[in-house]
């Protein structure tokens, strides 16, 4: 399905309302596709939205009202994409870091796919903080065939166990789950695709410093050259959400101005990289 066979189908952005997610709905907007924009904050500024949702994304009932909403103010089987941008980082409290950046994520796609109709798309948003996800695939293949409830109690339980912070296991989750959900997908004509930044200038890049440690954020922004502007991400969410990616399926794109191409390739060398630091915030 191509961007201009989308005009009039809307696209949902969660995390609107600052830097990635108002960059997806500047862009998409100016595309002349409708956007439903959704954040905790007031809808985006200077973005011609086409309807704006207050919600909580780290309160499961807010979630399940705003899926209520949704479905009580527009026919779902219009929409054209979801975008899921929302996400805390490993500053905030672990079980905040899960309940956004993965549950929630996995409640909105799950309701919502459902209710979509073929050609439609929804895209997660990771991070190559989650690069590692194959070390951790069994456990993320296992945890994720529970139900919201039995993770939190299974991370109240052995979150500090994992050998990762929470911010980098719920990315990494977000990634298995993004594939898996294309698996789960197939045959209905709907695509699930998720997008890795690297370091980006928006308003969190503070506290992913506090998160990571700025030494080894220097160390990354060493070899990429630079953060990324949000609508330079933006671009690479636009073309898996409504551009023409039609084969598009279950991928993985990180889009980091080659770091993770330099550590897969060899051309970085980590062998005198900075240690991140470990945050974890009960």
């Amino acid at each position: 399905m191509s961007s201009t066979e989308n005009l009039d189908r809307p696209v949902i952005v969660t995390g609107s309302s600052s830097g990635i997610g108002r960059a997806v709905c500047s862009r998409l907007t100016r595309a002349g596709t409708p956007v439903i924009s959704v954040d905790q904050n007031d809808a985006p500024e200077d973005v011609d939205v086409a309807e704006h949702f207050c919600c909580d994304l780290s309160d499961p009932a807010a979630v399940a009202k705003l899926i209520q909403d949704l479905d009580n103010q527009f026919d779902p089987a219009n929409f054209s994409s979801l975008v899921n941008v929302a996400g805390v980082p490993g500053t905030r409290p672990a079980s905040t870091v899960l309940e956004v950046n993965l549950l929630a994520v996995r409640s909105l796609s799950r309701a919502l796919a459902v209710r979509f109709s073929g050609g439609a798309s929804i895209v997660n948003i990771g991070s190559i903080s989650g690069n590692a996800w194959q070390q951790r695939l069994d456990v993320h293949r296992s945890l994720l065939e529970l139900d919201d409830e039995q993770i939190r109690n299974w991370w109240r339980d052995r979150g500090r166990s994992v050998g990762v912070d929470p911010y980098t296991f719920s990315k990494e989750a977000v990634i298995v789950w993004s594939m898996l959900h294309a698996g789960e997908l197939l045959g209905t004509g709907i695509r699930c695709n998720v997008v890795s930044p690297g370091p980006v200038e928006t308003p969190l890049l503070p506290a992913f410093r506090e998160q990571i440690g700025d030494e080894r954020i220097d160390w990354v922004l060493s070899h990429s050259g630079r953060a990324a502007a949000p609508d330079e991400i933006a671009e690479a969410i636009e073309w898996l959400a409504i551009g023409e990616s039609r084969w598009v399926n279950g991928h993985h794109l990180v889009v980091d101005g080659g770091y993770t191409s330099g550590l897969l390739s060899g051309w970085v060398d980590v062998a005198n990289a900075p240690a991140p630091k470990v945050t974890h915030v009960e």
